[in-house]
């Protein structure tokens, strides 16, 4: 299963979802089911915001679209993951990383947001990269909501007789982490991310130079794991208007509640932005490694090299 919630504009294309925020408000959030035809296309089915009557057996119990979406992942047989993509990901972009991710044998729930400016022309790039990041700037609250639903969703269930709760793992992707850091750290952040066994930060296009803070507020309550390819082709490209990135430096590795990884010299990693995709398909130790921290479960050390002068786990 996989299902989007946005607070990108509506569309009457058949991925729904446009590259504007959406008209009523950049904090308002939609949500919609990926589903396939016979012959193997893709569509987006907008939920209904009205909502759901359940009879049970003492009372009718109502749920709104999104609480429904949080029962069904909850109580499915496999994990789900909440995945943040990064820059220029159109939905149909979109939608194929969340599809890589449900190959590992999860659902998923993506949260998508503008980050897909204007035109793609090169000459323009850099002009809609500062606009994504604006964009990831102001979906900062529209994320924080949905945290918010979530874990009220998973307080009101906690007293009930049920399966542990299948919702176990955040994975944030490239400038999606930018979105992240933006909502840790305002003065009010309630730690609505501790909820999450694991909380994965993949090649993230964030400044390098004082992540510590932030990933240590996260880290607080969650494994928060941290992925660094410093030959990222894609990262290289944030490098020539911004700091060294989280995601291509193998230096200032110093949050003491998280935890490196070090995938520059593994077989397989060269230099890819997706280092669950391609690279795992090539390296055994790189696809068991993803596989177990979208399970929601710690990553086994068999296949890497603890180096302490750098304090990360160097990929084979």
């Amino acid at each position: 299963m996989i299902y989007f919630v946005s607070n990108r504009n509506i569309t009457d294309s058949p991925l729904l979802f446009g590259d504007s925020f959406n008209a009523q408000g950049a904090e308002v959030l939609r949500v919609a089911k990926a589903d396939q035809d016979n012959e193997g296309n893709f569509s987006l089915a907008l939920m209904d915001e009205t909502p759901i009557m359940h009879n049970g057996d003492i009372a009718d119990e109502v749920q709104t679209p999104l609480e429904a979406v949080f029962e069904q992942c909850d109580n499915a047989d496999s994990p789900c993951v909440l995945f943040v993509h990064g820059f220029n990901q159109d939905m149909k972009k979109n939608l194929k990383k969340c599809r890589e991710i449900e190959a590992y044998g999860v659902n998923v729930i993506a949260f998508s947001w503008p980050s897909n400016p204007g035109p793609n022309f090169i000459l323009r790039k850099i002009s809609e990269y500062k606009r994504a990041r604006k964009n990831a700037r102001r979906s900062a609250m529209a994320f924080e909501r949905l945290l918010d639903k979530l874990n009220g969703f998973v307080e009101t269930n906690r007293s009930k007789t049920r399966k542990q709760g299948q919702i176990q793992t955040l994975a944030i992707h490239s400038l999606g982490n930018y979105l992240m850091q933006s909502m840790v750290q305002v003065p009010d952040y309630d730690h609505q991310a501790a909820m999450f066994k694991n909380i994965l930060l993949h090649q993230a296009d964030a400044d390098n130079p004082g992540h510590a803070s932030w990933l240590d507020t996260l880290g607080q309550n969650s494994r928060v794991l941290v992925t660094v390819n410093e030959t990222d082709d894609v990262l290289d490209f944030s490098d020539f208007i911004n700091p060294d990135r989280i995601g291509n430096t193998a230096a200032n590795m110093t949050a003491q509640y998280a935890t490196y990884y070090n995938f520059t010299d593994a077989a397989g990693a060269n230099d890819s932005h997706r280092l669950w995709h391609k690279p795992a398909v090539e390296n055994p130790t790189i696809k068991h490694f993803f596989s177990r921290v979208f399970h929601g479960k710690t990553p086994v050390k068999a296949g890497m090299q603890y180096d302490g002068n750098l304090n990360c786990y160097n990929i084979l």
